[in-house]
């Protein structure tokens, strides 16, 4: 028998499974299977003691399609503990970049898999590879039934390797930070080496050691190894899964020390943080199909409680989704012919939700109809309040049916309205037109509007009007210059005096990283839209106006970026002459609502010039040394001018720029700027400057050879015309004080209008679904994945202990709290009160709940 002070190292077989990086998916499927896990099953058949560790569903769903056999050795081995499958996710994802439920829902798929196929639970979270863990995962992990998470990067202590991990909620996991990656034994000759090493920053004599790595065959000499190991040394070792290892530590857990929020540090591994604008298309489609997807199944779900009738595409929808998460996908960190079926799967989220989301909603809408009144537009809204946003739809009329359009009304309330665009009949009727408006949607509900050919009754107090170069409206001023297009935004009724922010300025900067990094040389930007930078060049606006409704103002400039302008020196007194060398072009809108508080921007960039980084930037007049970013299920503090910071002993130099959610938010308590992205979440705030990336051109998968093989990537010079959303909200206070949540959500997940037919009465409005107060917000309202029941997940998002009600549009039968994987768990029941058709809780700050309902 072992000396219990011995220390027992856990050696631990395993293969890195990428679904696609540096070779082909199929390139992938062939190492990992035919020359891996082939293998790996005549190892196990020859010897006793050899073990492996298996990742993901996604190549184990492959194996099962093409090798039946293979597919039934491993079944007969992970049900003897030989096979273990930790991670156990569909697809391992990034875990900063995909919404809170994608991230749910690649654990959900992968479980059910290996509970279907294998009998078994996974209760190991092995993060090999993701760039970076958000600060909620605790929390994800254990209400997904994990017990333990293994990873391999951003930890911001080393020593020592396990520690309990908190989430932002309070909740606790053991974890364990692998040091020297997941290849610490992979050379059998080093194994000396990395025991060392291992031993010094272990919490105990328990030391975990993986032996493996994405592309490696495994070893056979691997059981003599270990035997002579033990032969020579007073150790233990020995072939283990990560569950052997975590047990033995679990013994200990009341010892380890804790460590809180998120594990983004570059001190002791690289996170790669610039990847979050690498491949922007990446990002910005999975962000819009992720929005529209989670918003139709949220209307699904309430359609088949009308009807008992569940889209079958929703399960091969989510699919998609989740190999866009995949963390070599949505980081766009592989070669260029790997996105190819991303771009497929990209096609088929395209053409199944257009299809399927307005036959949904017309369904809903006359499933639910109750003849009140007649309707020309039905407006959903996909969010657990009510919603005043801006939203927009397209009409066909038949001739002489509608001659103009000047208002909606909904019972007693008529709304201006804007026609953007029209045709007419010979008879001077209307043929189409696309009009916009602000709709006062219900929560997760709609609302039924009749077209007016009156202007309405004027009510409320909104006003916008335009004064010189000024837009006002009640929530703020815009200061705008016909000269560059850039403004100024001021929150002060009485004068121009309390500056919130400048800018919406372009900035134009040297690029010579890759997919990995941004790398720049002069420190400087190219040029900047107010004339900083390099003398050559500039920016010169073509074309300036303004469109004016009775709703909104919409800033249009349009402007080229010429590399050389003449004369080019004694700028400040010569006016340019001769204009050469445009490869970049740009369309922008401003656009301020009468009665949204929110300026929301579109920036259309036609990109001819490679080697650049363009970003846009919001110059503040605030001081703080941190500002906010959502993350996943809650909000993180990060610090200002981390470009600065050059530390000398750092693995990866920090380079300033975070991934964020949906917002960042900048403030000082009195007044504060709320930055709202829409697929763009790479950010900065250096110098009070608020910067969003749009776009990097690159050249090379990795220029020095290091974070991958020096491959050239073309695709990734972005030589495209891009579309870019994103807007903000200026406000008094702090995030919490100014719920900059909700704006985030809202410029996010669109409200939603469509025409309906003028033959039928309707019920005018509707809610299926309100949670109050507003800081508790709806993730997910779905089928359950057994069929029993419907399942409900809302968050807490303001960091605040809060009393929730929830208001169904049925009496539910049964409510039970459940776990993320949709099953009952003790450990994280809760008291929950229903009376009617209302349902009473308690939330704990940035806590997730997940119920279960029977209608």
């Amino acid at each position: 028998m072992a000396n219990e002070k011995a220390d027992v190292i856990y050696l631990v077989p395993h293969t890195h499974y990428d679904a696609i990086w540096v070779f082909t998916k199929e390139d992938y499927f062939y190492i990992n299977i035919d020359l891996i896990l082939k293998k790996v099953i005549e190892m196990l058949e020859n010897t006793k003691e050899y073990k492996f560790l298996i990742e993901q569903v996604y190549l184990l769903e492959e194996v099962e399609r093409r090798y039946p056999e293979i597919f039934r050795k491993i079944r007969e081995f992970v049900r003897k503990g030989r096979i273990e499958i930790a991670d156990g996710e569909y697809l391992m994802a990034d875990t900063m970049l995909p919404q809170e439920e994608t991230l749910i829902r690649e654990i959900l798929v992968g479980k059910r898999f290996v509970r279907e196929k294998f009998g078994v639970d996974v209760n190991v979270m092995w993060q090999a590879d993701s760039f970076g863990l958000n600060a909620q995962l605790p929390q994800i992990y254990r209400k997904c039934g994990y017990k333990y998470v293994a990873f391999r990067r951003g930890c911001p202590e080393n020593k020592p390797s396990e520690f309990i991990w908190e989430g932002l909620d309070g909740t606790k996991i053991i974890a364990h930070f692998m040091p020297l990656g997941y290849r610490a034994g992979l050379d059998l000759r080093k194994l000396e080496d990395s025991y060392r090493k291992l031993k010094r920053l272990a919490a105990t004599n328990h030391i975990l050691m993986p032996s493996g790595s994405g592309v490696t065959m495994p070893q056979e000499e691997t059981v003599e190894v270990v035997e002579n190991w033990n032969k020579k040394h007073r150790s233990v070792m020995k072939i283990a899964t990560p569950s052997e290892f975590f047990k033995a530590i679990e013994k200990h857990a009341n010892k380890l020390p804790i460590r809180r929020g998120e594990m983004y540090s570059g001190k002791y591994s690289e996170i790669f943080p610039d990847v979050a604008s690498s491949r922007i298309w990446l990002k910005k489609n999975l962000r819009k199909y992720e929005n529209w997807l989670m918003s139709f199944e949220r209307f699904a779900t309430i359609y088949s409680l009308m009807d008992s009738y569940t889209p079958e595409e929703l399960e091969d929808c989510w699919k998609k989704i989740l190999f866009l998460a995949f963390h070599d996908v949505v980081p766009g960190t592989g070669m260029d012919t790997g996105y190819a079926e991303v771009r497929q799967h990209i096609g088929f989220l395209d053409t199944q939700l257009t299809y399927l989301m307005p036959r949904i909603l017309k369904s809903i809408a006359e499933m639910d109809a109750e003849a009140e009144d007649y309707g020309d537009v039905i407006v959903f809204n996909p969010l657990s309040w009510d919603v005043s946003n801006w939203v927009e739809v397209d009409l066909n009329f038949e001739e002489g049916q509608v001659s103009r359009i000047e208002g909606l009304k909904c019972g007693e309330e008529e709304i201006d309205v804007e026609v953007i665009r029209f045709t007419r009949y010979e008879d001077e009727s209307l043929r189409y037109a696309r009009i916009g408006f602000v709709a006062n949607v219900p929560a997760l509900g709609y609302k039924v509007y009749k077209i007016m050919e009156r202007k309405p009754k004027r009510r409320g107090d909104g006003f916008i009007r335009v004064i010189g170069n000024t837009i006002e409206n009640r929530f703020f001023k815009v200061r705008f210059s016909p000269e560059n297009g850039l403004i100024e935004v001021f929150k002060d009724e009485e004068s121009l005096k309390k500056e919130v922010c400048t800018g919406n300025e372009l900035v134009i900067e040297e690029e010579i990283g890759d997919l990995y990094y941004h790398k720049e040389t002069m420190g400087t930007p190219l040029k900047t839209e107010s004339g900083e930078g390099v003398k050559y060049g500039s920016f010169r606006v073509k074309n300036f106006w303004i469109d004016k409704s009775p709703l909104r103002r919409v800033i249009n400039i349009e402007t080229d970026y010429f590399s050389l302008r003449w004369p080019y020196r004694l700028t400040d007194k010569l006016k340019p002459m001769i204009w050469r060398h445009k490869f970049i072009s740009f369309k922008k809108k401003v656009i301020i609502y009468r009665d949204i508080p929110r300026i929301d921007f579109v920036t259309i960039v036609d990109n001819g010039h490679p080697r650049i980084r363009l970003r846009v930037k919001f110059s503040t007049c605030i001081k703080c040394p941190e500002y906010v970013c959502e993350t996943q299920f809650g909000a993180v503090m990060r610090k200002t001018n981390q470009y600065y910071f050059k530390p000398r002993d750092w693995k990866e130099q920090p380079s300033g720029v975070y991934p964020t959610l949906r917002w960042i938010d900048y403030s000082d308590g009195e007044k504060g700027l709320t930055v709202i992205n829409k697929g763009n979440p790479e950010n900065e705030v250096r110098d009070e400057d608020i910067y969003i990336t749009l776009l990097r051109s690159v050249d090379m998968l990795s220029s020095d050879g290091k974070a991958g093989p020096v491959i050239p990537v073309p695709d990734a010079r972005e030589l495209k015309k891009y579309v870019f959303r994103y807007s903000i909200y200026p406000h008094e206070g702090n995030w919490v004080e100014a719920k900059s949540y909700k704006q985030g959500y809202e410029f996010n997940y669109d409200l939603i209008a469509l025409q309906l037919s003028r033959s039928n009465k309707y019920r005018l409005k509707r809610s299926f679904l309100k949670i109050e107060p507003d800081n508790v917000i709806l993730t997910a309202l779905k089928r359950a994945e057994d069929g029993n029941g419907v399942i409900l997940r809302f968050y807490e998002a303001s960091g605040t202990e809060t009393e929730a009600t929830i208001t169904l549009f049925r009496e539910p039968k049964e409510v039970e709290v459940v776990n993320m994987i949709e099953e009952k768990d003790e450990e994280f029941d809760k008291d929950v009160k229903v009376e009617g058709n209302k349902i009473f809780l308690e939330l704990n700050p940035f806590e997730v709940v997940t119920l279960r309902l029977k209608l």
